[in-house]
């Protein structure tokens, strides 16, 4: 085959569209949230087992791990939260034109990167 084709495209030459970002955030952050949901309930039952147990929860999340993850899982939850009704609001036929597909996902990205910067600072 002769021509001008190229042989090795290479992920590092494609531009995405901010909508590609958006989606693909959500389905990471839903993965994220699996994980965060597991060790929410973890924390939950050695929180209720004994009083000691509940003075180490209360101390992980004011440790290091705690300011890291906390804030990760809140912004985890409202990317996943304003990805999905970005995408049920196009499964309802709005926003499929692409300077409002472009609006709504720089939106989505936008609201929640302020969300995750106020659960940085407002966390415990």
């Amino acid at each position: 085959m002769t021509g001008t084709r190229p042989h090795d495209l290479g992920l590092k030459t494609l531009r995405l569209p901010v909508g590609a970002y958006a989606s693909i955030l959500h389905r990471i952050t839903g993965v994220l949230l699996v994980a965060a949901v597991g060790l929410g309930l973890a924390l939950l039952h050695a929180s209720l087992r004994d009083a000691r147990g509940f003075q180490a929860v209360a101390a992980a999340i004011r440790g290091p791990w705690g300011h890291v993850i906390g804030p990760l899982a809140a912004w985890a939850a409202a990317q996943h939260l304003y990805g999905g009704i970005r995408h049920l609001a196009q499964d309802a036929g709005l926003g499929f034109g692409r300077g409002a597909s472009r609006a709504t996902a720089t939106a989505v990205l936008g609201l929640a990167a302020l969300t995750g910067l106020w659960a940085v600072f407002a966390w415990p």
